[in-house]
């Protein structure tokens, strides 16, 4: 069952995206620094959106929308190793509502994720950077040699309770070029440059290996919605948010490109957009846990969207990408 159709998970979610906010206010008063675009350098921005605390442009040469000004980034990355009292809650939380393990085996081609993957690559070597508590590898693993790595100090001891678990970001890593696989599952948004990550990931790939994306969308539906007011946006961990051309971009840059492109998810429910034109100074996108039995109006809208089977192009709220190296 999705998390997203428990009660509790849902009110746990929308305490604590309440005090993020509260959080984000005080660090919008920060000195932060402007910045070219993180990808092509590009100077020619144009504002895209306002979350109530931080501002985001998009870069008019390459399409990726970023954090600017931005916080230096070794204050992120050592937000996400435990500095961040407040996202090591988050962390918690992931913790707290860990999925319990699978016990079939499913064929790949019917999972989210490994399907764009397997469709590649049905064995080998997988690294999975940015693991979490491990689910992405309990399901990997029945096809491939996986391991992970995990910079969080929680959800790394869970994880590493069944794989091996680098703990350190990987650029500070000593790993050969020996994977087959690199998996980024909702991790590029986070990251301070994802040049230099794409870089050190080339730099582990083997020669035919690939390189699974699956990350926010700036060109989705509910980012033109809700604009600075979607999940995607915020509070203040989100420095970047990709587009099919920024995406694109990227893998120019870093020596690679796209094998494979689609997008997924449209995350707009009556519910939600009720909230959001009737009382805007409440909404949460996706978290509105204040309305009566909201995790079960939100799984009956998924079930009636799934049966809608919407195209929705390159407008769905993640891109899901295969880079292989060129």
């Amino acid at each position: 069952m999705s998390l997203n159709h428990l009660e509790a998970y849902n009110q746990d979610l929308h305490a604590y995206l309440l005090a993020v906010a509260s959080y984000a206010r005080e660090l919008g008063t920060q000195n932060l620094t402007y910045r070219p675009c993180p990808v092509c350098r590009g100077t020619d921005l144009s504002g895209f959106a306002h979350n109530g605390f931080f501002n985001y442009d998009r870069c008019d040469q390459c399409g990726l929308v970023f954090m600017n000004p931005t916080f230096p980034p070794e204050q992120v990355n050592e937000g996400f190793k435990g500095e961040d009292a407040l996202l090591m809650q988050y962390f918690q939380l992931m913790i707290k509502y860990k999925q319990p393990l699978r016990t079939t085996i499913e064929d790949p081609m019917q999972d989210g994720q490994l399907k764009d993957i397997f469709s590649f690559k049905k064995q080998g070597r997988l690294l999975d950077i940015g693991c979490s508590v491990g689910d992405f590898l309990h399901r990997a693993k029945h096809y491939y040699d996986v391991e992970g790595i995990e910079v969080n100090p929680y959800t790394a001891d869970v994880a590493a309770d069944h794989f091996r678990i680098h703990r350190d970001y990987l650029g500070n890593l000593a790993l050969g070029k020996d994977y087959d696989i690199v998996t980024l599952n909702q991790i590029l948004y986070g990251v301070p440059s994802p040049v230099d990550l794409l870089n050190e990931i080339r730099a582990v790939l083997k020669e035919d290996g690939i390189l699974y994306v699956n990350t926010p969308n700036a060109d989705a539906y509910a980012v033109q919605l809700y604009g600075g007011r979607c999940n995607h946006l915020y509070g203040y961990t989100t420095q970047h948010v990709f587009s099919h051309s920024a995406l694109a971009k990227l893998a120019a840059c870093c020596g690679f490109k796209l094998a494979s492109f689609r997008t997924e998810w449209l995350d707009i429910y009556l519910t939600d957009l009720l909230v959001f034109l009737d009382e805007p100074d409440h909404f949460i996108h996706r978290r509105n846990a204040q309305v009566l039995d909201y995790a079960d109006r939100i799984r009956r809208e998924e079930e009636l969207i799934r049966h809608m089977n919407l195209e929705l192009g390159h407008r769905g709220n993640y891109l899901v990408a295969v880079l292989v190296r060129q």
